[in-house]
């Protein structure tokens, strides 16, 4: 983000500070008040929060016990009543299931604790101080020529010693102390006596400096975390993390209350991410908490609105798909002047090519096309100088993941300014796979002519192996950079990419018609899991969507996966978040409207109760063990799963409605939507025997597709020794199992179908 881009959103949210506490905020204060976080879905068995902040380099989770963790300091709370221990929450949840202020409650006896935190930037630093903007700048510059410095010798080795090395190493996206960046989190504990007897509560509230239990570890832990885990007391100078209205003793506060009947006491906490000084820690909590409850909603209201608007009539979706959003905009953080995304709060916070491609696309599509683009340059500091991407060993993928990125983000709603920059770079990794299936053509016995070589990326498909993935994104990103050269005006050397790719994808078909399986294996050796041969049909599109191979490996990927639409990873009983995912968009294209919608449905239900989906979990149990939700695929997932049901635009037809449920055909509305032929609006609606759309005009042919249960007269021409030109007429009904589709010509904006109107064949898809 632009320097004068940041400054204005901090003065956004400095502004909702000083804004009354009235009207819709006075509303939204009384029902938090009345919002019982217990009563709110959660699909996992553990209870789990994330306070987490866009930029902020650290996160705080709320534990299953009901403690505060860095994870490389926390606080211990232990609530009692008369003596005795506070029961763990039952429930961690976000308002509404979406929006990050997180309410908790604890119960013994009588009495109930009720929390309620929310997350905040940590103020700037000063502008002349060490860590300030001066400061920043000339570490980045010095860090930039580092790199350069560093390509130039990767530049001037041969290119197979470059290729080995590849295969070694990984290229990683480091946080340096100028890119760090810290959370504040406020947090209220209301003690209310439910009971008919008054009562004796207690509180106390232990740091603890070295958090030996965390279930995860920060990268930047350091000593500081540990001198410094320490409340603010009387000395202003001194660093801490922490501070209370209530007095600590050493390092931990203790405060206690009488409690008559039906009475409540509050407490105010102040937490850290990285220490402060203690009169800027005070300084922060002047603010009451009230107030930096009202902004953080004000700004996520905000945000929200920024993007595209899905108004379907269905609050459950509605609802996900602002948790996803607020998902993918905290977990991005700085990599000198960009933006990077990143792949969790907690255990997975580093960047992955082929989670950031995924959440970079999914934001893009959203209507945050600021926000993506603003994290390509950190994608391109990926890219070796004889052309691959890498972020970790081995992941050949990670090229094609990367141009396809670059495609998805820069080409909507129209060519970046400074496509050029990527085009190039996206022609310099064609010319590595070039390079790379030439080498790599039957260089041993049992490889496959043509394929990248073989890797083992010591994840994913698990195998050292030509994987069918690497290819299946090769491809991918053979179309990306082609569109990528065209919009940067170099049509011989795009017209160059796309022959190349047609070559590509033949050799590909053919290889898999002599491997003789009757799915897409993992890998052309057919060993290893299921991974990236799951997203050969969508979103490499290196086969079409009716190819019997890709119906195939669905099926019977989730016949294995025994009903879970999600899929799996190894075996069965491990059940995955979003690896499987990809076959939801897969069935829309292919119209199979029963399959899309139980993919639907199942990213809607495994997701906790701040709205947040995981990773991996057990099906016996529904524990997610140590890999803890949000993760920003699954939440990508769910964002490109809504979004391509409703608008589809990746090929030269715009598709709309392709998976709507019956539900959003009353009245569906989608509103500045980016699309590769511009922002888009959409109203859709089904009233009694008549579907109605009305969309942007588009210049090229746009496909839509009829609610469930739309009956339609389909004329047939047949031939007869009578009548050459006889018409027969025959209804057809839209189930819920397969979609009927029907064509409207360049430039059309509308169109109206009556039920048991006729419809020409041609017409139908």
């Amino acid at each position: 983000m632009a320097p004068t881009a940041a400054l204005m959103r901090r003065f956004a949210f400095a502004g909702a500070l000083l804004a009354p506490l009235a009207g819709c905020a006075r509303e939204r204060a009384r029902d938090a008040r009345t919002f019982d976080p217990d009563s709110v879905a959660d699909a996992f068995v553990q209870p789990m929060g994330a306070l987490m902040w866009p930029g902020a380099t650290r996160a705080f989770q709320v534990t299953s016990a009901g403690d505060l963790t860095t994870g490389a300091w926390a606080l211990r709370v232990r609530p009692t009543c008369e003596g005795e221990a506070a029961a763990p929450p039952l429930r961690i949840a976000a308002e509404e299931r979406w929006r990050p202020v997180l309410h908790w409650a604890r119960s013994n006896g009588a009495v109930r604790w009720e929390f309620e935190a929310v997350p905040c930037a940590a103020p700037a630093p000063a502008l002349l101080g060490p860590h300030g903007t001066l400061a920043a700048w000339l570490a980045r510059r010095v860090e930039s020529d580092a790199r350069r410095r560093l390509d130039a010798t990767l530049a001037a080795m041969p290119e197979s010693r470059a290729d080995r090395l590849l295969l070694r190493t990984r290229r990683p996206s480091e946080v340096n102390d100028f890119d760090r960046a810290g959370l504040v989190v406020s947090i209220e504990v209301r003690a209310v006596n439910a009971g008919a007897q008054p009562c004796r509560a207690a509180i106390e509230l232990t740091l603890a400096a070295r958090d030996t239990s965390a279930p995860f570890v920060v990268a930047d832990a350091g000593e500081r975390d540990v001198t410094d885990a320490r409340w603010a007391q009387r000395n202003a100078d001194q660093a801490a993390v922490a501070w209370s209205e209530a007095t600590a003793l050493g390092s931990t506060v203790h405060a206690e209350f009488d409690l008559a009947p039906s009475a409540e006491r509050r407490l105010r906490i102040v937490l850290s991410a990285y220490p402060l000084a203690a009169r800027d820690l005070a300084a922060w909590a002047r603010t009451p908490h009230a107030a930096r409850v009202s902004a953080a909603r004000d700004y996520w209201e905000a945000e929200m609105e920024r993007g595209a608007e899905f108004a379907l009539g269905d609050p459950e979706v509605e609802s996900a798909v602002r948790a996803a959003r607020v998902v993918l905009l905290s977990l991005r953080e700085r990599r000198g002047d960009a933006w990077a995304p990143i792949g969790g709060p907690f255990q997975y916070r580093d960047v992955w090519l082929r989670d950031g491609a995924r959440a970079m696309a999914a934001l893009a599509t959203s209507g945050y096309v600021r926000e993506a683009r603003e994290m390509a340059p950190a994608f391109l500091a990926f890219q070796w100088p004889h052309g691959p991407f890498l972020s970790q060993t081995a992941q050949l993928d990670g090229t094609g993941q990367a141009l396809w990125a670059f495609d998805q983000v820069l080409m909507r709603p129209a060519p970046d300014r400074e496509v050029a920059r990527y085009a190039e770079s996206g022609l310099r990794a064609w010319r590595w796979f070039e390079r790379q299936r030439v080498s790599g053509a039957a260089a041993r016995p049992g490889d496959v002519p043509g394929m990248l070589p073989r890797t083992n990326p010591h994840d994913a498909e698990l195998v050292k192996a030509q994987l069918v993935g690497n290819d299946a994104w090769a491809i991918a990103g053979y179309r990306a950079a082609a569109r990528l050269l065209h919009a940067a005006r170099r049509d011989v050397e795009a017209d160059a990419v796309q022959r190349s790719r047609a070559e590509y994808r033949g050799a590909f078909e053919k290889a898999l018609v002599r491997g003789g399986a009757r799915g897409i294996p993992p890998s052309w050796q057919r060993s290893g899991l299921d991974w990236g041969n799951l997203a050969v049909a969508w979103p490499c599109l290196a086969l079409p969507a009716g190819d019997a191979r890709a119906e195939a490996l669905a099926h019977d990927y989730w016949r294995r996966a025994r009903g879970f639409p999600l899929g799996f990873y190894g075996a069965d009983t491990l059940l995955h978040g979003y690896v499987g995912a990809d076959l939801g968009i897969w069935a829309l294209l292919a119209g199979d409207r029963a399959d899309a919608d139980r993919v639907l449905e199942a990213l809607l239900l495994w997701r906790d109760a701040e709205g947040g989906a995981g990773e991996t979990f057990s099906r016996a149990t529904r524990d997610f063990g140590r890999n803890f939700p949000p993760h920003p695929t699954s939440a990508a997932a769910l964002l490109a799963q809504v979004r391509n049901s409703l608008i589809y635009d990746d090929d030269d037809t715009l598709r709309l409605t392709l998976g709507a449920c019956e539900s959003w055909s009353r009245a569906g509305r989608v509103r500045r939507a980016p699309t590769r032929w511009g922002l888009m609006s959409l109203d859709f609606e089904r009233r009694e025997s008549v579907a109605t759309w009305r969309w942007s005009p588009v210049p090229v042919w746009t496909a839509l597709t009829l609610p469930p249960g739309t009956r339609v007269r389909v004329r047939r021409r047949r031939r007869s020794r009578r009548a050459r030109d006889r018409t027969c007429s025959c209804a057809r009904r839209v189930s819920r199992a397969r979609a009927l589709r029907s064509s409207s010509p360049p430039g059309a904006g509308s169109r109206h179908i009556r039920s048991h109107e006729g419809l020409d064949p041609a017409a139908i898809h």
